[in-house]
């Protein structure tokens, strides 16, 4: 990256790294604000965008925020820690524990956890994490790319 005469490179390097970070944190508000679209959403092909695309997008919200926690993790590392928490909660849909059927009957915690087990949406978490890999591997190759 290129450098007024009157910056030290560190300072600009931490400002870099500032903005690439601050990125994350705004992509990671836009998934998760359209994620939780997704369970209120009205219209042609509703089913499948309440039940199955949350499910990408939960996992490419949780790759990016494991990216932001672990900043030095190489980009498969946030989304295999992703892709495993939600490929967990869903399983624990499968036992329906009564613990989570109390906590789901809650608007907010129905939306993050699911209500029911489905095979169907491993299928999506794939999907999102295939998706959480492709955007982070850019972003991480922007970054070094500036460097």
């Amino acid at each position: 990256m290129k450098h007024f005469l009157l910056i030290p490179s560190s300072i600009a390097n931490m400002a870099s790294r500032n903005r690439d970070r601050n990125f994350k944190i705004a992509l990671l508000a836009l998934v998760f604000i359209t994620a939780l679209y997704t369970k209120e959403y009205k219209g042609e092909h509703e089913l499948i965008i309440h039940n199955h695309i949350g499910g990408i997008l939960y996992v490419l919200f949780g790759s990016l925020l494991f990216s932001v926690i672990f900043p030095y993790l190489k980009p498969y590392k946030p989304v295999v820690l992703a892709l495993g928490i939600t490929c967990l909660l869903e399983f624990i849909q499968y036992f329906r524990i009564p613990f989570m059927l109390e906590l789901t009957k809650i608007k907010v915690f129905a939306y993050l956890f699911g209500n029911y087990f489905n095979w169907y949406d491993f299928m999506f978490y794939v999907f999102g994490a295939l998706l959480g890999f492709i955007v982070l591997f850019l972003l991480n190759h922007h970054e070094t790319v500036e460097e």
